[in-house]
């Protein structure tokens, strides 16, 4: 139950409108929005699920995890207006103060903000460009009936019965080859020597570490480069992402991702399942790839991304490359259809990038888009290696909005595939704080492979998220699910 205490209100003032403009600071005009907010003091009533039917009519109502929120009292100060509600996914510890100011309602990680004005009149950014229990999802405004999960567990993707894999007889049998190469100790032995790197004294791939970093640069890239992948770096600010090729026959790409930084940043940080599992499986479905000589149609890309827990800041740089104009020429990597790796290195780790990625007028940014949905997809994974004690079986969850329908479909029928009822698959359509929301920002479909309950994980950012935490049925699971993804998104010759 929601047990958070509330400041005791002292007036019954309520403010509407704009914020007078005399006001000197943005800081000013938050407190002052902040102290004239009534719905600081104020909750949505809660009954029983079974109760609902018993509202009168004219009563809206929606389930919030385990309590069913309605239509306020008219003395609350609250809206009775459904459409003056907004939700949004993620951590208590992400809210700000204004957004805690508005929250009137929710369970675990789902939140209902009071916004009559709309959700445009937060004064403050939601915050959504960070790490996994320091973002937020998208506000969405809440409907009479809706039924929104506490993000413990999320309800079950749904497989369409018409799901195909798209690939031929033979291309089925190169998918079950990659799979079945990928063993649990294959990918325990990847985990345990990414998670030995350091910088001599600690173990740790923190961002604030140049001498740890540029050990686990070089390491990552000497892994790729043995495989036989043309490999480059995608130097951005301080820090590098390390990005491998296996180039396609037609257009497009399919990136397969996971951040390799890990917290706390100072001292001993393993990281082990934040994010030395996502990493290390991205390594391991290369190696699959590499030694069952995959030759696929669209460019397979295996990408490490570097500073993720600042705030994305690797994959954002990636994924901007990637949708980006950016030769002197007006080419760009869509219209690129000869797709050799030195080619597809220079528009993703050339020096002339970096300037050039926002250099367009919005209608140019919108076409880019479009055209990038349709060229582009990406698998990334973030935290597949912890087991809840709260769940009966093993879980992933697919998190994305539903328009990356392609991605999920192939997440799901991959498991289905290889893992047959071993691997529980769940859906969330509220994407928050991790690097898929960098793809999904430039409207490429992404989808984050997560393992279930991720907020319960106690290690979470400590020097004790380490290879004891983790479980290698469920890391074993969730990375076959993606090496079978990757192949069916990429097709094969």
């Amino acid at each position: 139950q929601d047990q958070r205490a509330r400041p005791v209100p002292t007036n019954h003032l309520r403010f509407r409108g704009a914020l007078p403009s005399v006001l000197p600071n943005k800081s000013m005009r938050i407190a002052v929005l902040l102290a004239l907010s009534l719905a600081s003091a104020s909750e949505l009533p809660r009954i029983r699920p079974d109760a609902a039917s018993l509202l009168s009519n004219g009563k809206w109502w929606a389930q919030v995890g385990d309590h069913v929120v309605h239509s306020p009292h008219a003395d609350s100060g609250l809206s009775s207006n459904v459409g003056d509600y907004y939700y949004a996914y993620g951590s208590h510890g992400a809210l700000n103060d204004e957004l805690r100011e508005k929250r009137v309602g929710g369970s675990g990680r789902v939140h209902i903000f009071h916004l009559p004005e709309g959700k445009d009149s937060l004064v403050t950014n939601l915050p959504q460009v960070a790490g996994r229990r320091d973002s937020l999802s998208s506000l969405v405004q809440l409907n009479h009936k809706d039924v929104l999960s506490d993000a413990k567990l999320f309800p079950d993707f749904e497989l369409p019965q018409d799901y195909e894999s798209g690939l031929s007889t033979s291309g089925t049998q190169l998918e079950k080859k990659v799979v079945d190469s990928i063993s649990s100790s294959s990918l325990m032995q990847q985990l345990t020597d990414l998670v030995q790197l350091g910088d001599g004294t600690d173990q740790t791939r923190s961002y604030t570490n140049s001498k740890a970093t540029a050990n686990t640069v070089q390491y990552l890239q000497k892994k790729f480069k043995d495989l036989g992948y043309e490999t480059c770096n995608e130097k951005f600010s301080d820090q590098t992402d390390v990005v491998a090729f296996l180039p396609g026959t037609e257009s497009g790409t399919v990136t397969v991702g996971g951040h390799y930084d890990s917290r706390p940043f100072e001292g001993s940080a393993p990281g082990a399942v934040d994010n030395g599992s996502g990493a290390s499986a991205v390594l391991e479905i290369a190696r699959a790839v590499a030694n069952a000589g995959v030759k696929p149609k669209k460019t397979l890309v295996f990408a490490c991304f570097a500073a993720e827990e600042p705030g994305l800041r690797g994959s954002k740089e990636f994924a901007s490359r990637l949708a980006s104009d950016s030769s002197s020429s007006g080419s760009s990597l869509l219209e690129d259809h000869d797709k050799t790796a030195a080619k597809l290195m220079s528009r993703m780790c050339g020096t002339n990038n970096g300037g050039a990625i926002l250099q367009d007028n919005s209608f140019m940014r919108r076409k880019r888009q479009r055209r990038a949905a349709e060229e582009h997809e990406a698998l990334v994974m973030d935290e597949i290696a912890w087991r809840s004690p709260s769940t009966d079986s093993p879980v992933v969850n697919l998190e994305s909005y539903d328009w990356a329908k392609k991605v999920l479909k192939h997440l799901a029928g991959a498991s289905k595939t290889h893992n047959g009822d071993k691997l529980k698959v769940t859906h969330s359509n509220n994407p928050f704080g991790s690097d898929h929301m960098s793809f999904l920002e430039q409207k490429i479909q992404s989808v984050l492979s997560i393992h279930g309950d991720d907020e319960s994980y106690p290690h979470y950012h400590q020097p004790t998220d380490a290879m004891d935490q983790v479980n290698p049925e469920l890391y074993t699971l969730i990375t076959k699910m993606n090496a079978g993804a990757a192949l069916r998104l990429a097709g094969v010759v």
